[in-house]
């Protein structure tokens, strides 16, 4: 049977986004033409492994809700899901209770805070929704959620995939306003609670598509959002305690980058370019390091490391870079250039200089493949999320893989991959 597979939440989007809100429409963007978009099946599998590591859980934004009812659902939903290590299984989370999310409406973007709060934006509705995370992985509305955030519909316009992040630290939480290009900033309290920044929004040179910090949080960097996929510049901020923006000297730097992500130390920003054959025409098979700037006049600024860009076996889509302290990994997704298959996971070991050397065993073949992935904050598992389409039905199939990370970074899979029950932003924490 042939299969089509697709950039994942490029996909979600398309299927799934308000018609209102800018974002790509089901069967009208440049993925799903022509599409009927009928929602696969769900069905859940167990593995068979034997790591110990402590479980963690999955929470996934399903704009349709249909996992939370029979037959029609009026409102959307977020999906749980539990990775238990000790039992080798990944599966929907036991005694789960789904709660209420604008219907037709994937959301802006998703993230955890301190492992223990999660949040998202919703166009349809202009509001902010923020939950706790229970030691049993259900949600409990945050005091004063949702909160009204009339520039939300304005958020994440385009196909990217980091439009709202929060800093290591988990007490900032950033949206970024592509049409106004403008960055709102919001305080994350006790309990949870959201307190706009002083000075919120802050004008930024250019309109916002992918956010990244530093590893230390000292600063935020932001991805040009343009027709062609990748801008041409990179912007940068230095981050106040209370969540003020400024400038940094020399920004925007002058790099075409779709998405960057600081690895721990703070000292490098890891990059790719995003292009892809399958996506937008060309491959570009190479990661970009840039060294930060610490301290003085320099102090945030970008520069290209020595042998900066690094070679990769096939075009990075999307990069994941292990967050955890001493972590020093970063893993590379995307489409196969026939767009029919997705290509192995690459594994890259960061130096103490920001050279990237290719892991043992990379590319991964044997794991499960997709074109996005993020890490637990333990650094030892790598959540793999991708999208299938049967070409005859037009049944699209949402997946997602728990990849074990060895500490050289190898990849094993201990569990079988799981059938989402819907398919759009998704975040990850470790059970508390």
């Amino acid at each position: 049977m042939k299969m089509r597979v697709y950039a994942a939440l490029i996909v979600a989007l398309a299927i799934m986004a308000l018609t209102g809100c800018g974002h790509y429409v089901c069967g009208s963007g440049p993925i799903l033409s022509g599409s009927s978009c009928t929602p696969g099946t769900p069905g859940l599998s167990t593995g068979t492994g034997t790591s110990t590591a402590a479980s963690a859980f999955v929470f996934v934004a399903d704009a349709t809700g249909a996992s939370a009812t029979s037959g029609t659902s009026t409102t959307g939903t977020i999906d749980g899901y539990t990775l238990s290590t000790g039992a080798s299984t990944f599966t929907a989370t036991s005694s789960y209770t789904a709660p209420i999310t604008p219907l037709n409406d994937s959301g802006v973007g998703m993230v955890v805070a301190q492992s223990q709060y999660l949040y998202t934006g919703f166009g349809s509705t202009d509001s902010i929704y923020g939950w706790t995370i229970s030691a049993a992985g259900n949600l409990t509305a945050i005091s004063g959620s949702p909160y009204s955030a009339s520039f939300m519909h304005d958020v994440g316009e385009g196909v990217d995939t980091t439009s709202v992040i929060t800093n290591p630290a988990g007490t900032l939480l950033f949206f970024a306003d592509t049409l106004q290009s403008e960055i709102y900033v919001y305080q994350i309290g006790s309990g949870g609670a959201l307190t706009a920044a002083s000075g919120s929004p802050f004008s930024v040179a250019l309109p916002p598509g992918n956010m990244a910090t530093d590893g230390l949080g000292k600063y935020l960097y932001i991805t040009e959002t343009t027709t062609n996929h990748t801008g041409s510049k990179i912007a940068a901020y230095a981050i106040g305690s209370s969540g003020t923006l400024t400038a940094v000297t020399g920004s925007p730097f002058v790099y075409p980058m779709w998405q960057v992500q600081g690895e721990p130390t703070g000292k490098f920003l890891i990059g790719t370019s995003g292009h892809s054959l399958a996506v937008n025409g060309t491959d570009d098979d190479n990661l970009y390091v840039f060294s930060i700037g610490q301290s003085g006049s320099a102090a945030g600024a970008l520069t290209p490391v020595s042998g900066s860009p690094f070679v990769t076996t096939s075009s990075p889509f999307n990069i994941a870079v292990q967050q955890n302290s001493g972590g020093n990994l970063v893993y590379t997704f995307g489409l196969e250039d026939s767009d029919l298959g997705f290509n192995p996971a690459e594994g890259y070991e960061i130096s103490s200089t920001g050279s990237l050397t290719a892991v043992s065993g990379s590319p991964f073949t044997s794991v499960a493949l997709g074109t996005l992935a993020d890490f637990d904050q333990s650094g030892a598992y790598l959540f793999v999320y991708g999208a299938v389409e049967n070409s005859g039905t037009n049944v699209v199939t949402y997946q997602m893989s728990a990849i074990d990370v060895a500490s050289g970074g190898a990849l094993t899979q201990p569990t079988t991959t799981l059938t989402l029950a819907s398919g759009g932003f998704f975040a990850v924490t470790d059970a508390q």
